[in-house]
């Protein structure tokens, strides 16, 4: 905790503002749930905290020249950006907004977790990673990571709240129904879309800069296995019917595989002078 509070301090001001807001946005989200009392406030200080987080990586973009991706640190909060940005448009145009406590709440304990990694302020990356594909690999596979994290949270509420299958603006107005188990489906779909995509553009990208599409590295196999979970949870729905509560189950073990490929392996020994490696 004493790491966490130090490095809360370093970070600056536009790395706390994001840390309370997203907080106080979790608070009111939650404090809305049913009566919409705080919808506006919680809007405006979650879109504070995007704002914030946007400005952050922009700046660390700025001084050090290059995408700040590379680090854990870094990724982390890249994170951060991008499931704020996929849940806000999802909560406009598809009326999600009770999962916007969770939402924040989640944002928040990264935010947090994020500052137990030591962070290097420039760091080279070796010249395989100065590729035009760098940007559009990482770009894809953390909106994919997005989808597939709105998709696990749906799942978990398919499980935790059965006889509440369906939940949404209208459970309490009356006006619009939202099937957890519908939309899970339907962010998974968006996630392995983009974890494809990220995959065939990760292999065009070995191609070229190793000579070979694939090179059995580490963090590359586990994301083959993401890719196979997702894959199968698709293959089960559409073949089998598998839907409710075996299909919330396999989102759950997909997302988990997940935070496997993108933060267990880094500890594996095998995977410490991987390129994949974050530093």
């Amino acid at each position: 905790m004493e790491l966490i509070y130090y490095r809360l301090l370093s970070e600056g001001s536009i790395y706390l503002i994001a840390v309370f807001s997203f907080l106080i946005a979790g608070l009111f989200y939650l404090s809305s749930i049913g009566k919409r009392r705080f919808k506006v406030p919680a809007n405006l200080f979650f879109l504070l905290a995007f704002l914030m987080v946007s400005i952050y990586i922009l700046k660390a973009w700025f001084v050090t020249g290059q995408p700040p991706f590379k680090t854990m640190f870094q990724s982390l909060v890249f994170l951060v950006w991008n499931i704020s940005l996929i849940y806000f448009v999802l909560e406009k145009t598809e009326n999600l907004y009770f999962l916007g406590g969770f939402v924040s709440l989640f944002n928040l304990f990264i935010l947090i977790f994020s500052m137990v990694f030591t962070d290097i302020v420039k760091i080279n990356l070796p010249p395989a990673l100065q590729s035009v594909w760098f940007i559009p690999h990482v770009v894809l596979y953390f909106a994919g990571y997005s989808f597939l994290f709105i998709g696990f949270l749906m799942s978990g509420l398919y499980l935790l709240f059965p006889e509440r299958r369906y939940l949404g603006e209208a459970h309490w107005s009356g006006q619009l129904w939202k099937d957890y188990d519908i939309f899970s489906y339907r962010a998974i779909v968006y996630g392995f879309m983009f974890l494809t995509l990220g995959l065939s553009i990760g292999a065009i990208w070995a191609k070229g800069a190793w000579g070979s599409f694939w090179s059995w590295d580490p963090k590359e196999n586990w994301a083959l296995i993401t890719w196979f979970v997702y894959l199968t949870y698709l293959h089960m729905r559409y073949v089998r019917n598998w839907k409710g509560k075996r299909a919330a189950i396999l989102s759950i073990i997909g997302f988990a595989v997940v935070v496997m490929t993108y933060i267990g392996v880094n500890y594996l020994p095998s995977a410490q002078s991987a390129l994949h490696a974050y530093q």
